[in-house]
């Protein structure tokens, strides 16, 4: 069984990137014939998986759509004719949420890709949050999309690591083992991601409690806006470039606070409770569903600064419950792991065999 995946843009540090090397080594081990294509990334991607791939034009890309005798596998909402089409994010759903200008090119593409998309074509959402959105703004009958969610790297995320993984992020922070620490880590875009709600969180955290410090893991720099942030300047924010080692920061933390204004999924959530760290979110991002119960008076329904600066203090002013939140999401977590991941977008894929015979 041939198999052929798409990503215009192949990232290892990205989200999605991870998720098409899942499905790629899914795929290898039930035995498909697996070939992968992309715009951008394929030497680096190459060297970091040793998987097949190989770059693409822009026209070759859209001649994907005539692969025969292949399953089509778009992870980049650019393939109209794919067999199955996984949904890693959605800007029009975002734009909702975010007051800018510059989104109107990527709504107009996602409204033309789902206005041409196949109708015999799978959908894959990563979350009900998402299913519910590409229904809502595009008339898909919601039958035809199912949901899985992403899942996290069980070696990199392992709990039995994060005394010794705390131990050295500290160490390089040059922050006490004792010293409570408020963190947000992202490999996406800063606003989206609620950056500067973070810091109006922190900046409340901060004055109620002037013992926290706080981390900051993401993009290549901070903006200028937030460069010159007071707590940075105070010294108790501590920023880094995103990298590939952000279990190593993440085990830094005793809360992970996570803004975002909107998120399809949140891979960050699931590899935050594989550490045992509790974590302070909303319901607009996709990872809350996999939350369990525990969290239910913890969970906000959107991302405002100050409600979730009191949960946050909440939380550290309760070491039971702090306790409580890790135990829930070390064993809940458990079901959202790559091997689960795998499993079920291999399902998927391969039941899509039927309509090439």
């Amino acid at each position: 069984m041939n198999v052929l995946l798409y990503l215009r843009r192949l990232d290892l540090y990205s989200g999605a990137g991870q998720l098409v090397r899942m499905q790629a080594t899914g795929l290898l081990k039930a035995g498909a014939k697996v070939r992968i294509r992309c715009q951008r990334g394929a030497v680096q991607f190459f060297i970091g998986t040793g998987l097949p791939v190989r770059p693409v034009s822009k026209a070759g890309a859209r001649a994907l759509n005539k692969a025969r005798d292949h399953i089509i596998v778009d992870n980049g909402m650019q393939l109209s004719r794919a067999n199955v089409s996984f949904v890693h994010s959605l800007v029009t759903e975002a734009s909702v949420y975010l007051q800018r200008d510059d989104l109107d090119r990527e709504i107009e593409r996602e409204a033309a890709y789902f206005g041409d998309l196949s109708v015999d074509t799978t959908i894959v959402a990563n979350s009900n949050l998402v299913k519910k959105a590409l229904v809502e703004h595009f008339g898909l009958n919601a039958q035809r999309i199912v949901v899985h969610y992403p899942g996290f790297q069980s070696k990199k995320f392992a709990s039995k690591r994060v005394a010794e993984l705390r131990q050295r992020a500290r160490e390089a922070l040059q922050i006490d083992a004792d010293t409570p620490v408020v963190g947000f880590i992202t490999s996406g875009d800063f606003h989206l991601r609620g950056l500067d709600l973070f810091l109006a969180s922190a900046n409340r955290i901060a004055a109620a409690r002037p013992e926290v410090h706080f981390l900051v893991v993401g993009s290549r720099r901070l903006p200028a806006w937030a460069a010159t942030h007071p707590l940075i300047a105070s010294g108790r924010l501590a920023y880094r470039p995103k990298n590939r080692r952000p279990e190593l920061w993440m085990a830094a933390l005793d809360i992970f606070l996570y803004a975002a204004r909107f998120e399809a999924f949140g891979m960050v959530i699931s590899e935050a409770q594989a550490l045992g760290i509790p974590v302070v979110t909303s319901r607009r991002v996709g990872a809350a569903e996999c939350l369990p119960r525990e969290y239910a008076r913890w969970l906000l329904d959107v991302p405002d600064s100050a409600e979730l600066a009191a949960k946050t203090l909440a939380l550290l002013g309760d070491k039971q419950a702090c306790q409580s939140l890790a135990r829930a999401g070390l064993k809940s977590v458990r079901d959202f792991d790559q091997q689960h991941y795998m499993d079920a977008t291999v399902a998927t894929i391969l039941a899509q065999n039927r309509r090439l015979k």
